[in-house]
């Protein structure tokens, strides 16, 4: 009585170690994962959709035999329309992502969609092993795509195999958040960086990676793993990083360009529209709020750390956000005393507070080019 139950969990641990490769890969490009998982699906299908060629039969039957893979063809996408469509759409999101600009207003409306897609196939897939499912004729699937799968919850898997089930599903969404946010940190700072054609080479990198990793899965399920493994470590270990770096890129260089091509004759928000809530809960009638970045000359302070110089009621503070909620504040009297020489210089990519030995570097975007001489007043730059 207990051998099935452990050939079970057996499987299920193979099948979940499949779908942590699937996520890392996913989390790579999620809208190129989805067109593959719909033409392998597809193929798999081949006896429905391609019943007299013998070539997508026979690649029909080995597909069927790969882990994971197989499983393609249960999705809903798993039909030739689907998959001719999310090919579309996969390529139209490369060429958008090959040019800075527009990277750059992707950023925040559709690589949001592009992850939550991404993410909507990995819970589909990792839940698909706790139901069996009375399988819905492709050929419906090829008139109606979207139409839900029925299930037959009198054939649903045992209670412990849905608390693995789930389980494996959140470490694969948390790995799939940290792994996809660390690409597109990267392909948002190759957008910001002002070097031509950075973003294009971005983008042929990762498409190549992309297909590697899913000839390595098919190919090498092992391998597919391992190297899935030394990617997820690698995004967690660089989220950090890659974080931070990337805000700095933006706020310092993409709100600039963004502004200066779409909004060169509005006036500036003299409060950022992200200051932190901890700021706007310690401090009230806020009426100026801007972020400088930290390069050296400040004690215990990475770089390109944020420090928000903020003005309220009649006082001007230095802060910077610390763990658990706190904040930091960085005294202006003794930060003027240590470099009495410290003054605002204006360069092509930005403006930066320094002294006249360099040992302050403090970087500001030119997006507050117009008002230097608030900041200059604020901070009694005489």
């Amino acid at each position: 009585m207990i051998y099935p139950a452990v050939k079970q969990i057996t499987n299920t641990f193979g099948y979940y170690s499949g779908i942590f490769s699937t996520a890392v890969t996913t989390s790579v490009n999620p809208t190129a994962t989805m067109a593959t998982l719909a033409t392998l699906g597809a193929i798999e299908n081949a006896a429905i959709y391609s019943p007299d060629s013998a070539f997508f039969t026979t690649l029909a039957d080995y597909l069927n035999r790969v882990p994971i893979i197989c499983e393609a063809s249960n999705l809903s996408i798993a039909n030739p329309v689907a998959a001719v469509f999310l090919t579309l759409v996969a390529a139209i999101m490369i060429v958008v992502h090959s040019f800075s600009e527009s990277k750059l207003l992707t950023s925040a409306t559709i690589d949001k969609l592009d992850k939550f897609i991404g993410w909507l196939g990995i819970t589909a897939m990792s839940l698909m092993p706790l139901v069996t499912n009375d399988k819905v004729d492709p050929k419906v699937l090829f008139i109606r795509p979207t139409m839900p799968v029925v299930l037959a919850v009198s054939n649903l898997a045992p209670w412990y195999m849905w608390v693995f089930g789930i389980g494996a599903l959140v470490v694969a969404t948390v790995i799939y958040s940290f792994v996809y946010d660390a690409f597109d940190n990267i392909g948002t700072i190759c957008a910001a960086v002002p070097v031509k054609g950075l973003n294009i080479v971005e983008q042929v990198l990762k498409a190549v990676l992309h297909a590697g990793l899913i000839l390595i899965q098919i190919k090498y399920p092992i391998v597919s793993l391992i190297v899935s493994i030394i990617i997820a470590i690698l995004g967690i270990i660089l989220f950090g990083f890659l974080g931070r770096l990337t805000n700095y890129y933006k706020e310092v260089y993409a709100k600039a360009i963004l502004h200066r091509i779409f909004s060169k004759n509005k006036p500036i928000n003299l409060v950022h529209k992200k200051l932190p809530f901890r700021i706007k809960r310690k401090y009230k009638e806020i009426g100026f709020a801007i972020p400088l970045f930290a390069m050296k000359g400040i004690n215990k302070m990475k770089k390109r750390n944020i420090i928000w110089l903020i003005a309220s009621k009649g006082e001007v503070h230095l802060l910077t956000k610390k763990s658990f909620f706190r904040t930091r504040e960085i005294s202006l009297e003794e930060l003027k005393a240590k470099y009495p020489d410290m003054m605002l210089i204006e360069y092509k990519r930005f403006m930066r507070l320094e002294s006249a030995d360099k040992k302050l570097s403090i970087v500001i975007s030119n997006f507050y080019k117009e008002i230097k001489g608030d900041v200059v007043k604020l901070l009694e730059l005489y």
